[in-house]
């Protein structure tokens, strides 16, 4: 009976390590990734020629369907991210 109060007390205590630990790492990405993201949504340009882009992703759709290009319509193209 001694036996298991200590080893669920050391259950307990590694649980409660774990939990510190990744805290602290997710703090860490957290602050991270704050400083990435920003970064990159500062120097997202604009698309300069939309219709040229259209062209390319109607033809790697085309290409990957196995499909002619004319036979693809693409209706809009939004930003993600």
């Amino acid at each position: 009976m001694n036996n298991t109060i200590w080893v669920v007390l050391g259950v307990f205590a590694g649980l409660i390590g774990l939990i510190a630990i990744l805290k602290a790492v997710r703090a860490r990405q957290d602050k991270l990734l704050g400083e990435v993201e920003t970064a990159e949504v500062a120097s997202a340009p604009a698309i300069i020629n939309r219709a040229e882009l259209v062209a390319v992703v109607a033809s790697c759709v085309a290409e990957v369907m196995g499909k002619d290009v004319t036979g693809l319509r693409i209706v809009s193209i939004k930003q993600v991210g």
